[in-house]
């Protein structure tokens, strides 16, 4: 939703990339360059536009920093929604005899011979980002076209203006960017390639593509069109009617637990044009040349292999499975940039609770950048309504109970996100606890002091997580989540799954026989007794697996592993075949 725009522009006799993308963020850009330089020059440009993301703090627009080489050069922007970029490039340096390099704020130094430039595509004061999309959509064929037509590119913010290179090879764009396919398709036709990018949990992504058959929700497009003109009401007001409509069926997805239909709506789901972005996503994949997946045959292998075979055999195009797509040497423990309004005070706050309490004695909690628990009632949505009579997420984030149990960061920056003033300041107060609207999440998942992670089951969060070995506790809204939550707690056994916490749908009997009760005193009470078996022998056994798979993990990006193979194949395919 929040990634609409992001896109990456391969060239192949250049070996380097353009992305242009709705937001941007240094810290998370990827580069790589020959062993050995030359005198030639050919740079990596970023296009987006120039409000930039809160959480993960940028520099402005219009940069230029030097790189000499004529090796291979891939930059990969980190999108507001998912943790991690499309940076396959970068990670697949080490098996072309390069070397890779990240560039963080807080130890950017000019002398590092790096050339990368940032473009902005517009200039905006804007700072919501939903706000944002139309105006990357508007003024991305403009921006391709100069790029595909080798003409010089200008910032909109700074005025710079960067030198032309040569067309590009290839165009990846990101899973719900379908405007900007077409927009590519206008200039230049079929002769490039078009890779979709999607991440997420290679199961619910089968639930998204894929046929009835395999759990998948088939042709969503036509069931919409169909059941519009049936009832003789416009396609956008029955299609997220349709997108939820449940029946009990059993979904059997290859390497998922079995599950019923409404199992995939544990809470009232967020309001917005849900079923148009999955009906846009599937026609981006119909209409591309192939795909990539941000996923790892160890987290989700099982899931991942049926969907590729199903892509490759039904679909007939390539698929490149490429993650985990984090930082090169990510699970180390890092110094947070210091750009965050809060991020020296969140470092002094994690030490002083690990020197006192302990190793893994913190509890992060996390829900996203967008999704937030939604009110109960029978009345209609209520975005991101906190109010204690609905939602349980201020009773159990109470520092009466959790003070008893665990200390705490509360991360909050959904936009529908309305936590009481009460609740913050006595969190804040509580002197075991802190509130921030955003935080350095990876910074503090690798931080020693922090044990357990609360988290939705974003995709990104997930990976970030096992990726350092922290065990989490879920409690999923929509999307990918719930069939993420289920392979996290059933099938990996590294994480306990609220199931209190559920409302509308989600409280319906659940296939593996559980059958939620949903009251605030059940609420509690599963809060407690989990927090609880997170210091005990089942905690321990969750961490113990979550351990194992940060190492498995990290093999995918060795000589041999899984990721090194994918995209060897994609580069001996599309960049090095002739």
């Amino acid at each position: 939703m929040s990634r609409v725009g992001g896109l990456w522009i391969v060239y192949k006799q250049r070996r380097i990339a353009y992305a242009l993308c709705p937001r941007f963020s240094l810290k998370h850009v990827r580069s790589f360059k020959s062993s050995t330089p030359t005198s030639s020059s050919h740079p990596s440009v970023w296009a987006y536009p120039s409000t930039l993301c809160p959480r993960r703090q940028t520099y402005g627009t219009g940069e230029h920093y030097h790189h000499n080489s004529d090796g291979p050069e891939l930059v990969a922007v980190r999108a507001v929604r998912y943790s991690s970029p499309i940076s396959d490039g970068a990670r697949s340096a080490r098996t072309h005899s390069a070397s890779t390099m990240q560039l963080q704020p807080s130890s950017l130094d000019l002398k590092l011979n790096i050339q990368l430039r940032i473009v902005s595509l517009f200039d905006s004061a804007e700072t919501e980002l939903f706000a944002l999309i139309p105006k990357t959509i508007e003024h991305y064929p403009g921006a391709y076209e100069t790029l595909y037509r080798g003409n010089a590119i200008k910032c909109a913010t700074t005025g710079t203006e960067f030198p032309a290179i040569p067309p590009p090879s290839i165009v990846i764009l990101d899973v719900f960017a379908l405007p900007q396919l077409h927009a590519t398709r206008s200039v230049s036709g079929t002769s490039t390639p078009i890779f979709m990018f999607v991440a997420g949990n290679a199961g619910a992504l089968i639930r998204m593509f894929c046929p009835e058959s395999m759990g998948g929700q088939g042709e969503l497009g036509a069931k919409i069109d169909a059941e519009a003109l049936r009832v003789g009401k416009p396609v956008d007001e029955i299609g997220d009617e349709l997108f939820t409509r449940t029946d009990s069926s059993v979904l059997n997805i290859p390497g998922i637990p079995a599950m019923y239909d409404y199992e995939a709506f544990p809470q009232i789901p967020l309001d917005g044009p849900v079923a148009a972005l999955h009906r846009a996503a599937h026609d981006l994949l119909m209409a591309s040349d192939g795909l990539f997946i941000g996923s790892a045959p160890a987290y989700d292998g099982q899931s991942l292999a049926a969907l590729e075979t199903w892509v490759r055999q039904s679909l007939n195009k390539p698929a490149y499975s490429v993650g985990p797509l984090l930082a090169p040497g990510y699970g180390r423990e890092r110094t947070p940039t210091t750009h965050g309004p809060r991020d020296l005070e969140i470092k002094s706050f994690l030490d002083s609770m690990g020197s006192k309490y302990g190793d893994k004695s913190v509890l992060f909690i996390s829900f996203g950048t967008v999704f937030l628990a939604q009110a109960r009632g029978t009345t209609g949505r209520s975005r991101g309504c906190l109010d204690r009579k609905a939602v349980p997420l201020c009773e159990l984030l109470q520092p009466s109970i959790l003070s008893l149990i665990c200390f705490q960061i509360l991360c909050h920056p959904s936009p529908f996100a309305v936590v009481p003033d009460a609740l913050l300041k006595k969190i804040n107060g509580s002197n075991i606890g802190m509130a921030t609207t955003w935080a350095p999440q990876q910074y503090i998942l690798n931080h020693w002091a922090t044990g357990w992670f609360l988290t939705h089951c974003g995709h990104g969060g997930v990976i970030e997580s096992l990726s350092t070995g922290v065990p989490m506790i879920c409690w999923p809204f929509q999307a990918d989540q719930p069939i993420a939550a289920a392979h996290l707690s059933r099938n990996l056994n590294v994480a306990f799954h609220l199931m209190e916490v559920r409302t509308a749908k989600g409280l319906q009997p659940l296939h593996n026989g559980y059958v939620p009760r949903g009251t605030r005193e059940a609420m509690r009470t599963e809060f407690r007794e989990v927090l609880d078996q997170c210091r005990g022998e089942a905690g321990n056994e969750k961490r113990r697996n979550a351990q194992k798979m940060q190492v498995e993990m990290g093999n995918a990006w060795t000589a041999g592993g899984s990721a090194v193979k994918a995209m060897e194949e994609f580069f001996a395919q599309y960049l090095f075949s002739d």
